[in-house]
């Protein structure tokens, strides 16, 4: 008996150190992740000439906002490309989320002729890569006459990405057809069951899918330089490059704005944040 509970508290003890140890190593690992993001804060509060200095100062001896006023200062304000940065993303959030949800309720429940191979198809789109699209679809949108406008930023995304159509088919799959067939019984048609039956069903993959769609397009940088000409038109991550030439980079207004286009980020996670643990949840829950 005494060998017996003295095994069980050495595995006990085994147990207890190795938890230990990956805590440790977990903690080291998200130190050394949120390191950049502390000197990028840092460094918004500094000087131009304190940036460079070293050992780095963390805490800056004569800390100022020229940083973050110089963004708001010259022809364009720094609003202006704050506010076209959220134009683009909520209309692409507002194409994705109907587009990918419709398209995902359709191949998931809606039994039509040729579904699986049309899926297959518009799912073998992914495979193409983005440079042999990329000429193409310039001069698509210069003959519609959409370059230089905001409209070329966020319609690729209006329409649904094959990424988010399959996200959400996969996810719909999993909603019990017998909610369908009791609906239609009590007279509900296709577009009250999408809505009012299985959207309500997908929640936490829609929160996935409008929040991995958001950073896309809020951290897009080669649209606008493919299709942007006038610098009214800046979106957030290409206005960065306004304060920076061929000779000399405003690093502290580079990092000011960086911190700003950062906090729409923020935000959106702690919004979606309970609906990620939640998708975690049900996903283990239907492995």
């Amino acid at each position: 008996m005494n060998v017996k509970f003295t095994r069980q508290r050495m595995l006990k003890a085994r147990a207890r150190g190795l938890k230990i140890f990956l805590s440790i190593l977990l903690w080291a690992g998200g130190l050394v992740c949120i390191f950049p993001f502390l000197w990028m804060i840092s460094a918004s509060f500094k000087g131009v000439n304190d940036v460079y200095t070293f050992p780095i100062e963390w805490i800056p001896n004569n800390p100022t906002l020229a940083g973050y006023t110089h963004l708001f200062a010259g022809e364009f304000s720094f609003l202006t490309f704050y506010r076209n940065s959220v134009f683009v993303a909520a209309m692409a959030l507002v194409g994705t989320f109907f587009s990918c949800t419709l398209a995902g309720y359709a191949y998931s429940k809606i039994n039509f002729f040729g579904r699986d191979k049309l899926f297959l198809l518009k799912l073998s789109t992914t495979m193409i890569p983005g440079m042999v699209t990329m000429l193409p679809t310039f001069i698509i949108y210069r003959t519609l006459g959409l370059v230089n406008t905001l409209t070329a930023l966020w319609l690729p995304l209006f329409f649904g990405g094959a990424f988010g159509v399959m996200l959400m088919r996969q996810n719909m799959i999993s909603v019990p057809n017998e909610l369908l067939e009791s609906a239609k019984i009590d007279g509900a048609g296709h577009p009250r069951i999408y809505w009012s039956i299985v959207l309500p069903c997908v929640k936490p993959s829609i929160a996935t899918l409008l929040f991995m769609y958001f950073l896309w397009t809020w951290n897009d940088y080669e649209r606008p330089l493919l299709y942007i000409q006038s610098r009214a038109l800046f979106t957030l991550p290409f206005a960065v490059k306004y304060f920076s030439n061929e000779q000399t980079s405003n690093v502290p207004a580079i990092m000011a704005a960086n911190v700003v286009s950062m906090g729409v980020i923020i935000i959106m996670f702690f919004l979606c944040q309970k609906y990620f643990v939640q998708s975690v949840v049900n996903s283990g829950i239907k492995g």
